[in-house]
């Protein structure tokens, strides 16, 4: 089956209109729509998506020029190519029509040949190109699921850890009542005792539990929910293996409430704390990592520092480049910094930074990354 093309023919000169009309309808894939005003034409583009529109300047009351910025301005036609088509030939209305935004400008009169090559080339253009976002939001979709699942290995690793010392309680106080039962030698305040335990390590269990339920949880739509509360299920997720790397974790958090994807949110937290201790795993000085939340004037800003030494001058500009990672030999992917920005920027329009600093803390000096994420109130 040929694909069709829709396209948009706005004159408000009838004689000029049948000409176009003429010349196009040779092209049996061309479904072609005419609008005789630019009101119309906007009207009609609200109804239906168009390929192209072939579009004429010297109209009333709204000129070509007012009815493609309008059309360039809206997220929803911006993107559709424009071909000015009309008789004003001057170099400066020529240049202010690439100005505001159209893919050609053609001058009347004009040859047949000319109209057909323009429009063949333009419609091969968008066809390319809308090949290409495709191709790339089925990459950018794999990276995500990528980023996602490392961020899960991560995430059952640490609840493999939290489970461990739990389970051994629980094991162990099972084996003493078995042994006491069949040693006849049960105290019943022992056993008590033993049970209150059991239920302590049972209610870790299922903490655990659910903050790993709730990560995996999907977010279907944005919604208000806290920071603080948001920072410490991150946390949360990880407390093992910051335990396991003798990590101080020194948390400062403002109770505020921001929109957006929450689970997201923990992803980044949990990419960006992981990542540190990464780092700090390495070293053999203190261990530290710190979260501060806060309001700044119409923005929340979140900071994330270690004292790791910091990043390297050479791959600062690149650490958010997908697939950059500096632990090939440790099974990076690279993927993690990559997604967390996307993450930032798309889902809570929001910005992320890296530096490295120098900071005090407790009367010593270290050096390490800084993460700022700022995220509009």
């Amino acid at each position: 089956m040929i694909e069709q093309y829709d396209i948009l023919i706005v004159d408000d000169e009838s004689q000029f209109i049948q000409i176009i009309l003429n010349i196009l309808k040779e092209v049996k894939n061309y479904n072609l729509v005419v609008a005789t005003s630019g009101e119309q034409a906007l009207t009609l583009i609200k109804e239906h998506t168009f390929n192209l529109i072939l579009l004429d300047i010297i109209m009333q009351p709204m000129n070509g020029y007012e009815v493609c910025e309008i059309l360039k301005s809206d997220k929803a036609t911006k993107y559709i190519p424009i071909i000015f088509l009309t008789a004003k030939d001057d170099q400066e209305s020529i240049e202010k029509g690439f100005r505001v935004g159209s893919v050609d400008y053609i001058t009347k009169p004009f040859y047949k040949n000319e109209l057909l090559a323009r429009v063949d080339t333009h419609i091969k253009l968008k066809l390319y190109e809308d090949e290409l976002k495709h191709e790339i939001e089925v990459q950018e979709n794999l990276l995500a699921q990528q980023s996602k699942m490392a961020t899960m290995g991560e995430v059952l690793e640490s609840i493999s850890h939290q489970w461990r010392q739990p389970l051994s309680v629980i094991s162990m106080n099972s084996i003493n009542v078995i042994t006491s039962i069949e040693l006849e030698q049960l105290d019943t305040q022992k056993l008590k005792s033993s049970m209150q335990d059991t239920m302590v390590q049972v209610k870790a269990l299922s903490d655990t539990l659910s903050d790993f339920k709730t990560f995996l949880k999907q977010d279907v739509s944005k919604a208000a929910f806290s920071l603080k509360d948001t920072i410490h299920a991150a946390t949360s997720i990880l407390i093992s293996r910051l335990n396991a790397s003798e990590v101080t974790l020194v948390q400062n958090s403002e109770e505020l409430w921001i929109s957006g994807f929450r689970n997201e949110l923990i992803h980044v937290i949990i990419n960006i704390v992981h990542n540190a201790i990464d780092e700090l795993d390495l070293k053999e000085h203190k261990r530290l990592i710190f979260i501060d939340a806060y309001k700044e004037n119409n923005s929340v800003i979140i900071k994330i520092k270690d004292n790791a030494g910091g990043i390297s001058p050479d791959i600062l500009n690149n650490i958010f480049n997908s697939h950059f990672t500096t632990k090939e030999d440790r099974n990076g992917t690279g993927v993690g910094l990559y997604m967390t920005k996307k993450i930032i920027t798309n889902s809570f329009d929001g910005s992320i930074e890296a530096e490295t600093l120098e900071y005090s803390y407790e009367d010593a000096i270290y050096k390490g990354a800084l993460f700022t994420i700022i995220l509009p109130l």
